[in-house]
């Protein structure tokens, strides 16, 4: 079931076009990322589903219930919307009991239940009820953040950005942890983020934007594979872009016969993914590979420079396991796992 709807939403600011012809269905109990590089629109996307904007033309719907006609809107603080911000904007001369309550009724007989219930579902122990925002890590504070937009029971939970201001590990295990909440509750989310590998983990559909527009939308899997041109493939993450010839499932390009996705023909370009790509040493059969020409240890991950054979093509970089790494100037074959996606001309 749908639960909230967006629909041909247009925002101009002067001269400048931050959103044009929006249109975007998320499903109930969902998890949607918005993911767009700087610019992009994001954020006025956020903000007009929140309330604190309007769209010039184009309606949001919540639930079948009309939040925004256009410039004709329910005030945000009707909408029945939690916010969880960058920062948690907690409020620091209160404690985290305080903050949780925010909004409760004073004399409400289960505030307090209510108060250590939230706690417990955001996974804090009760001895923080007295301490102050400034006395928590950022990964509590938002987690307190979370609590208390939690409390008002809301419809539609919006994240901006949550956990770009934490330490990397922090960032991912707040990241499950969040996930982990809302699907206990029961909240349909939109997230937005500059951070595609977050977005890609986090939701059940993700969103790309790119200069207002709506470029793509669809299941994680289905973006990060199959990208609806080059700049959503790029921007998603590493890929390996290479012009083939198509004929019979099949692409003739510089590392040999690849299959491909779909009934195409003739002259494209193919993506693969870094991943799909493994390097193995083999000086006799190195035809549709290439020579090593830079090895950039990471770890559990490395990264491998590879100078095709007889292509003048810049090297290609593939990410690989620390374990059996070619050395530089090595002779390599490049053995590919699954198939390529074609960008039709």
């Amino acid at each position: 079931m749908t639960l909230l709807t967006i629909d041909t939403i247009s925002k101009r600011y002067g001269p400048v076009q931050a959103l044009k012809d929006i249109s975007l269905e998320v499903q109930a109990g969902s998890r949607t990322a918005v993911v767009g590089p700087s610019g992009s629109g994001k954020t006025t996307l956020l903000r007009i589903i929140a309330g604190f904007e309007q769209p010039d033309v184009g309606r949001v719907m919540l639930d079948g219930e009309v939040l925004a006609d256009g410039p004709a809107c329910v005030p945000a603080h009707k909408r029945g919307i939690g916010i969880v911000s960058q920062d948690g904007a907690l409020f620091p001369h209160l404690s985290v009991a305080e903050n949780i309550g925010f909004g409760f009724e004073r004399g409400a007989p289960d505030r307090e239940k209510r108060i250590r219930d939230l706690l417990e579902m955001v996974e804090l122990e009760n001895s923080m009820l007295d301490r102050r925002p400034h006395q928590l890590s950022g990964g509590q504070q938002q987690r307190v953040a979370l609590a208390r937009a939690l409390g008002r029971r809301p419809r539609l939970m919006l994240l901006d950005e949550p956990f770009s201001a934490l330490d990397t590990g922090l960032r991912e295990n707040m990241r499950k942890a969040v996930a982990r909440v809302l699907q206990t509750a029961g909240i349909t989310a939109v997230l937005v983020t500059h951070d595609q590998g977050e977005a890609l983990s986090f939701a059940d559909q993700v969103a790309v934007l790119r200069e207002g527009k709506l470029v793509q939308a669809g299941t994680p899997q289905t973006i990060y594979l199959k990208p609806r041109d080059r700049e959503t493939a790029l921007f998603l993450g590493d890929a390996v872009m290479l012009p083939a010839i198509i004929k019979n499932g099949f692409a003739d390009c510089a590392l040999g016969s690849v299959p491909v996705e779909g009934p195409h023909q003739g002259k494209a370009e193919i993506m693969l993914r870094p991943e799909q790509i493994r390097v193995v040493v083999d000086e006799a059969n190195a035809k549709y590979g290439g020579r090593v020409v830079d090895v950039e240890f990471g770890g559990a991950t490395c990264t491998v420079a590879v100078s095709l054979a007889a292509v003048a093509l810049p090297p290609i970089l593939i990410k690989t396991s620390s374990v059996a790494l070619p050395a530089r100037g090595d002779l390599v074959r490049l053995d590919i796992a699954g198939k390529a996606h074609v960008f039709v001309r």
